[in-house]
């Protein structure tokens, strides 16, 4: 099949988003579907360091990849007009897109189209553009990222059929956690860390909402313990390391953005992941997603065979539970602090739910996700 997918991603870049929808197309590509990824061109704000998007976003396979310029002044509305041309030109035979934009001018060019959602459309615009797309045969399902999520859209929405919205929480690259051979792994010393402190670890973006003051104080309470922070701007970064050095922080590092291809080597550092989400989180475009958010961060820390701390809100309970994770309330500092001690000094705990995790991370690559959403078609 000859797949376009149309994001709004800006491609290459460090966003979370242009990373789901590189291992999408990576996915889609892997089944065999000739694919096509349309996006935005970099900008200064969200420029990633490599051009690199083998190294950058961690993809294994060879698909097309368009640029198109986009300007804010007029709602990126250019944007879409140049895919819009470029789709009618091609002979796609569906139309893949996070943009509801997208599905409309897909629908009203009579394209086979798949909408997925990571957010609640409520603008005046957003519903307007919903129910024309409701009403539309060309239209096959909509994507949502959490069961919440799809029950938000329906009670904000009724007029959506139940049956057109299909629930696929992100995902997992599972081979890099598991062919040592083919994807080398690093330890402690290669980054100087002293193999005799344990070290927990965090990965992703410094957005307000995501635990990073928490870690600081968790990193003032434990100072016989390493934190790695791995992610975020180089703005962000720099405002945390001089705050680091304002309060005097001696045992916390920001190593800042690393590339997906290198990721899992740093995840072996780690004796802890940590996820501290709080009831409110940011994301690149703003907005909080904590009451259905469906973090990619999820599905690696599960992966990779370390025992995992996290959070307890309902939206991440979709996807873990006791069993594979120790759960936490979100601003309870002693809390986080008792329960990472607990799980230091108990191997055997750690290791079991670590264990647990792993087995529900295989159940949950990218290529499963990519064939059930296009499994019916």
């Amino acid at each position: 099949m000859n797949l376009t997918f149309w994001s709004d991603s800006v491609v290459p870049s460090i966003t979370a988003n242009s990373i789901q929808v590189m291992k999408m197309c990576d996915a889609f590509t892997r089944l065999g579907h000739s694919t096509t990824l349309h996006a935005k061109t970099s900008t200064c704000a969200t420029a990633s360091p490599l051009s690199d998007l083998s190294e950058l976003y961690g993809i294994t396979t060879d698909f097309r990849v368009i640029n198109h310029s986009s300007h804010n002044s007029i709602r990126h509305l250019d944007y879409d007009l140049k895919v819009l041309a470029s789709v009618l030109r091609s002979e796609a035979d569906l139309i893949y897109t996070r943009s509801l934009r997208g599905a409309l001018f897909a629908n009203l060019f009579a394209k086979k189209n798949i909408l997925e959602l990571h957010f609640l459309p409520s603008t005046p615009a957003s519903t307007w553009i919903l129910k024309k797309l409701s009403n539309s045969n060309n239209l096959q399902k909509i994507i949502v990222i959490s069961n919440r999520l799809k029950e938000l859209l329906l009670d904000k929405h009724p007029y959506l059929s139940t049956a057109y919205i299909e629930v696929c929480h992100d995902a997992v690259d599972i081979d890099r956690f598991s062919d040592s051979n083919r994807y080398t792994v690093q330890g402690k010393g290669d980054l100087n860390l002293n193999s005799l402190r344990k070290t927990i670890m965090y990965v992703g973006h410094l957005y307000q909402g995501r635990g990073i003051n928490l870690i600081e104080q968790l990193a003032e309470k434990l100072p016989e313990i390493d934190f790695i922070v791995i992610g975020g701007t180089e703005k962000d970064v720099l405002y945390r390391q001089a705050r680091l050095t304002k309060i005097g922080i001696s045992n916390l590092i920001y190593y800042g953005f690393i590339p997906n291809s290198k990721l899992h080597n740093y995840y072996q550092m780690a004796d802890i992941l940590i996820m501290p989400y709080q009831k409110q989180v940011s994301v690149s475009s703003g907005g909080n997603t904590a009451d259905w958010m469906s973090p990619m961060k999820t599905f690696e820390y599960m992966a990779s065979g370390k025992p995992l701390i996290s959070s307890d809100l309902p939206a991440l309970r979709e996807v873990l539970n006791e069993d594979i994770a120790v759960l936490v309330e979100p601003d309870n500092v002693e809390q986080w602090k008792s329960s990472i001690e607990n799980t230091l000094t108990n191997p055997v705990f750690a290791n079991k739910i670590a264990r647990n995790a792993r087995q529900i991370a295989e159940e949950n690559t990218w290529e499963s996700r990519a064939r059930k959403i296009l499994g019916c078609l």
